[in-house]
């Protein structure tokens, strides 16, 4: 290795080593639903946006945002499902209430002036059964971003009958392994194994997914 290609590698190095991976992974996170509003405008796909896991609104916020830009503000809801508690179980180290506990008032603040952004509070299996979730016909984008197999479970179950043809499934920690072995991505397929996917694009720790309805 020459002594310049050694400097860069050294300083690259550093400041890889050095990013917080929290930061790197929001950044990542980001740019994907960036990416999916836009070809959600390119190719007008219409339906509703839903999101599962909001925690601190920060991922609901910025689709809201984009989604608004990208499709010129074109008439839909943007969901925000959690429970504000945690989880329905605890079977991994980090995936705990502990670490995910969060005030639904706090979350609230941010979007109370939005009339098209609707926040639901509860475990997936309560919320999804209430008579204004049950109403959705038709999502477009959904963002499972529940951390765990069980969650993720009741999410897809709900999404597979309403994502429009071509709609985008964006899914995080989507390989990422519980004390059972068990994993998001595993789940996934059983559920859409009917419909065609097709891949789309891969960040950080998650993947994303188009659906097409044969």
């Amino acid at each position: 290795m020459g002594i310049s290609l050694k400097i860069k590698t050294i300083i690259l190095s550093f400041l890889i080593r050095r990013i917080n991976t929290v930061n790197y992974h929001n950044l990542a996170k980001f740019l994907q639903i960036n990416k999916i509003w836009n070809n959600i405008k390119m190719d007008s796909i219409k339906g509703d946006y839903i999101e599962f896991g909001i925690f601190k609104g920060k991922s609901l916020y910025h689709s809201f945002k984009s989604g608004q830009i990208a499709t010129l503000r074109e008439p839909r809801v943007y969901w925000g499902l959690d429970s504000f508690e945690g989880f329905p179980v605890e079977n991994h180290d980090f995936y705990v209430a502990e670490n995910f506990k969060n005030s639904k008032q706090k979350v609230l603040k941010t979007f109370n002036k939005y009339e098209n952004v609707k926040i639901i509070d509860g475990f997936f299996e309560t919320s999804l059964n209430k008579e204004e979730v049950i109403s959705i016909e038709s999502i477009s984008f959904a963002f499972v971003d529940c951390d765990i197999y069980e969650s993720a479970e009741v999410a897809f179950n709900f999404i597979k009958e309403r994502i429009s043809d071509g709609g985008f499934i964006m899914i995080d920690d989507f390989t990422s392994v519980d004390k059972n072995g068990n994993y998001i991505a595993k789940c996934f397929f059983e559920i859409f194994h009917e419909k065609t996917i097709v891949f789309f694009d891969a960040y950080s720790n998650g993947h994303t997914y188009r659906i097409f309805h044969k």
